[in-house]
């Protein structure tokens, strides 16, 4: 069973490694204490591997932590559901969905269907018009009510 997995995963990556189109990223048994913890021990390392650089060259920055983060090089979401009706992220990409819409389905995961994610979009659609528009520039989109 999970060697199949190993390899469904790595034919799954070889097939979308040229997507440049929408990202859906599903995230298991994951903490933000525990990325945060990675990304700073290792903006540390990085930053003080040499004692001689100049004092604010050893000031670790946000560019640096996002950078170690698990999702670094992944686009910030714009929906996140949360399964089974809650409304609390409980300790969930706290960084990355500050701005983010919340979609919470009182669905359980495992009953979690195309129909729960098309009715997540559409009402995304519905509440976030304006984002279309935040890509145009025509001041039409910005007199747009909301």
């Amino acid at each position: 069973m999970i060697g199949t997995s190993v390899i469904f995963q790595k034919e799954a990556m070889a097939a979308t490694a040229a997507n440049s189109g929408p990202v859906l990223s599903i995230c298991v048994a994951y903490t933000l204490t525990d990325e945060i913890t990675h990304a700073i021990n290792e903006a540390c390392k990085e930053k003080y591997a040499c004692r001689e650089e100049e004092e604010e060259d050893r000031a670790i920055s946000v560019d640096d932590i996002e950078k170690y983060l698990y999702t670094e090089g992944c686009p910030d979401p714009d929906i996140l559901i949360r399964t089974s009706g809650e409304t609390r992220l409980s300790n969930f990409l706290l960084l990355q969905t500050a701005y983010c819409h919340l979609q919470n389905p009182y669905a359980l995961w495992p009953e979690f269907s195309l129909w729960h994610l098309i009715w997540a979009v559409l009402n995304y659609q519905r509440v976030y018009p304006y984002r279309e528009c935040t890509h145009s520039i025509s001041d039409d989109c910005l007199k747009t009510p909301m």
